[in-house]
C-alpha cells in the first residue's frame, strides 16, 4: 500500500535537508555528546561502551529527525544539542 501523498514532502531540498540532518548532523550531534560525557564523566567510563553507544544514539536521534515535520527544525534541534555539547566541552576545559 503506497504512502499518503500529503505526508510526504514535496521539495527536493526538503529532502535532501532532512537526509543530510539525519546522516551527518545525528553524527556529529552524538560524537560531540560522547565527547562531552567523556569530558565531565572521564575517559574510563565512557570510552569503552561509547563504541556501541554513539550508534545507539545516532539511531536514535535519526529516529527524531524524521519524526519531525519541517527540515529546519530537525537542523535547530541537532544545533541546539550540539552548542549545549561544545559549551560543556568549553567550560570544562577552563
Amino acid at each position: 500500500m503506497p504512502a499518503n501523498k500529503k505526508y510526504l514532502l514535496k521539495s527536493g531540498w526538503a529532502k535532501a535537508s532532512k537526509v543530510l540532518a539525519a546522516i551527518p548532523g545525528c553524527l556529529a550531534a552524538s560524537l560531540a555528546l560522547h565527547m562531552a560525557l567523556a569530558l565531565w564523566l572521564g575517559f574510563d567510563y565512557v570510552i569503552p561502551t561509547s563504541t556501541f553507544s554513539v550508534f545507539i544514539v545516532w539511531t536514535g536521534l535519526m529516529l527524531l529527525v524524521y519524526r519531525i515535520e519541517k527540515p529546519w527544525k530537525s537542523w535547530a534541534m541537532l544545533l541546539i544539542i550540539l552548542l549545549i555539547c561544545v559549551i560543556g566541552i568549553v567550560l570544562r576545559k577552563f
